[in-house]
């Protein structure tokens, strides 16, 4: 399997920004979250903005590097129906509005946590509400509701590689299954069931998705690239 020349470029993009968004979602977890889900989060998040901020540039970098992905997908899939990779991109672009909307939620709790700091003990109540408020908004947005699109989006593009064969079908396979756990992990969420935002017991239904686009997928496209037999012919 050669890749096809034209698009090499496309491939490589793809795999890289694969891997620089999972690079910047990881790495915004790991800044943000430790500091927002403290018990004593409201007197700390303030003293520690410039880390949050950085841990939400992170989450920046993987919410438009999303997005990319899905304009650089567009027109290889469409060669196979227009329909579907349209719907491609609009998964990938209402995963992405989600979490800026996550993103937007998280940065609130510096100003409240500012406050907060100002008022003493004063209405303490009150601002932990408020807290409390924003930290679910934020974990419904950027954690929970953005996994339905991820897994539906990811559905939609192993099924199309799958169907054209524009990588090994195993390849395929094996994506599909991983997106297809993010879809009830979402909803179970959402329930307050089970958790599966990063950390959570539930986390490890996004452990397959997570080997599939940061190991499996740019690895063969760096390596091999898409079937160029598989492109021409559609």
């Amino acid at each position: 399997m050669i890749s096809n020349a034209p698009y090499r470029r496309t491939e490589i993009f793809v795999a890289l920004l694969w891997i620089v968004t999972a690079v910047g979602a990881i790495g915004g977890a790991i800044l943000i979250n430790p500091i927002i889900n403290a018990p004593d989060y409201l007197t700390v998040v303030f003293p520690k903005s410039a880390t949050i901020t950085s841990g939400m540039l992170g989450w920046m970098i993987n919410d438009i590097g999303i997005v990319f992905i899905g304009l650089l997908m567009y027109p290889i899939l469409k060669k196979h129906s227009e329909s579907m990779a349209l719907g491609y991109l609009s998964m990938r672009m209402f995963e992405s509005l989600l979490m800026i909307v996550g993103v937007f939620f998280a940065m609130l709790l510096i100003p409240l946590s500012r406050e907060f700091i100002k008022a003493g003990a004063a209405d303490t109540a009150s601002f932990q509400v408020i807290g409390s408020v924003l930290k679910q908004a934020e974990n419904w947005f950027l954690n929970l509701l953005q996994l339905i699109f991820l897994g539906l989006g990811g559905i939609i593009l192993t099924s199309m590689l799958y169907q054209t064969k524009l990588v090994p079908r195993s390849i395929s396979v094996f994506g599909f299954i991983g997106y297809a756990l993010l879809l009830p992990a979402a909803i179970i969420g959402l329930f307050g069931i089970l958790d599966p935002t990063p950390g959570g017991p539930g986390s490890i239904l996004a452990v397959p998705v997570a080997i599939w686009e940061i190991i499996i997928m740019p690895i063969w496209l760096f390596a091999k690239g898409f079937n160029s037999a598989a492109i021409s012919t559609q």
